[in-house]
């Protein structure tokens, strides 16, 4: 509430007002910068019957950069460089006349759980929101391309969701890189923050602003970087650690067990020949 995004709503005169309260709880997460997330569950429905926000929502897939093309463009140059939008989405206005669809409750008193419910409402669009990702996309592509600069060229190419994937040849262009590309989106209100780097120049930049990852291992949408050594390695995924539902007689007929059957059974049987092929390789060898 004190930065701006949520207020708080006076609902005993709503007189009749279209409005709609969203559930929300909490979710642990390996991160840094948020370890504990509050999700907003927009595609809950008040009945079968009813329409949830996100039913209400367009949903348009946001005009995203190719993910392969950004992670080979991460490393084609000397010096990598990560940083990512903090809040993004929360930094975008919502329209007055929709926020009173984003209601939700708040305990007055956080440390009783049985004090009265204070109802907010968001002042920004939210994460959960189908519509969220375009809206924050295309916020910020035409804020890069109304900047028109060889720093917001190279960012607009960099762009994942609210991840910015770039590599410099030198030091000093990387260092000039974290001066302009963190002006030119506070100029839009955003921050960028979590920068990474194997440029030293940078990184002590970045130190400097208290914006510098503190973590040596970085997570390069879905992969690991570590910053010291300079290596990415992927997580270690077990091929042939799939278990197959626990069927019972009772489930013989059922529709749902039947379906589950049909997904993971491929799996099973694409897991049991590669460990046999595996086996065939090593034995040839």
């Amino acid at each position: 509430m004190k930065r701006g995004f949520i207020e708080k709503v006076n609902d005993k005169n709503d007189n009749g007002k279209s409005t709609h309260y969203i559930p929300h709880h909490a979710v642990k997460k390996d991160s840094t910068t948020t370890p504990i997330r509050i999700v907003y569950d927009c595609s809950c429905k008040k009945s079968p019957d009813h329409a949830s926000l996100n039913d209400c929502l367009m949903s348009t897939p946001p005009d995203l950069n190719d993910l392969t093309k950004i992670l080979m463009g991460f490393r084609t140059k000397k010096y990598a460089i990560s940083t990512d939008i903090e809040k993004a989405f929360l930094h975008i206005g919502l329209d007055e006349k929709d926020r009173d669809f984003t209601r939700f409750f708040w305990l007055s008193d956080t440390d009783n759980p049985s004090s009265t419910l204070t109802t907010y409402r968001f002042k920004s669009i939210l994460f959960g929101a189908t519509s969220s990702p375009f809206i924050l996309n295309a916020t910020l592509l035409k804020h890069l391309d109304a900047c028109n600069t060889n720093v917001s060229a190279m960012m607009k190419n960099d762009l994942y969701v609210d991840n910015i994937l770039s590599s410099l040849e030198n030091e000093d262009d990387a260092a000039k890189y974290f001066v302009q590309a963190r002006s030119l989106m506070s100029d839009a209100g955003f921050n960028l923050r979590s920068w990474s780097s194997n440029c030293s120049k940078l990184t002590d930049l970045a130190k400097q602003h208290d914006v510098c990852e503190k973590e040596t291992f970085v997570k390069i949408l879905g992969l690991k970087w570590d910053t010291v050594k300079d290596t990415i390695t992927f997580q270690k995924v077990d091929l042939f650690d799939i278990e197959l539902p626990n069927i019972t007689k009772h489930d013989n007929n059922d529709d749902s067990s039947t379906e589950r059957l049909t997904r993971v059974l491929p799996k099973r049987e694409a897991s049991v020949r590669a460990r046999e092929n595996i086996k065939k390789w090593t034995t040839q060898k």
